[in-house]
């Protein structure tokens, strides 16, 4: 679903899931910042040679929740560095993981604990998506 960058909270409606694990992500498309200052403010550097390149600390912060109904399933936080996945079109930035029990329907929720609205020009989507093969 697409999303705001801004300090907040952002759920998903309610999905049915398989017994299966499944990747928190957040999308940004590509060309609409340059490439290394995306990677920067998005926090997906991979080492302490691209920290020091950046000109400024990443803008993705979140804490993350998983609920089943009222009842919370997973939660934590995501990493500022690597956790990253790249295509020709797309960044992802892997906010956190949880496992799914079949016949049950989760809510994801992520608040949004710094800024990150410089990033709204990539056209942020918020994913979650099925692991395969794990």
């Amino acid at each position: 679903m697409p999303v705001s960058l801004a300090v907040g909270t952002v759920r998903t409606p309610e999905f049915p899931v398989r017994g299966e694990a499944y990747f928190i992500m957040l999308q940004a498309r590509k060309g609409q910042i340059p490439f290394f200052d995306m990677v920067c403010m998005m926090g997906i550097t991979s080492g302490p040679l691209d920290k020091e390149r950046c000109s400024q600390a990443p803008l993705l912060e979140t804490n993350w929740t998983v609920w089943d109904g009222a009842h919370i399933v997973a939660q934590g936080s995501n990493r500022t560095e690597a956790d990253a996945e790249f295509t020709n079109e797309h960044l992802f930035k892997f906010l956190g993981m949880f496992m799914g029990e079949a016949g049950r329907k989760y809510a994801v929720e992520v608040k949004f604990t710094r800024d990150g609205t410089p990033l709204n020009a990539a056209d942020p989507h918020f994913i979650v998506i099925l692991v395969r093969n794990h």
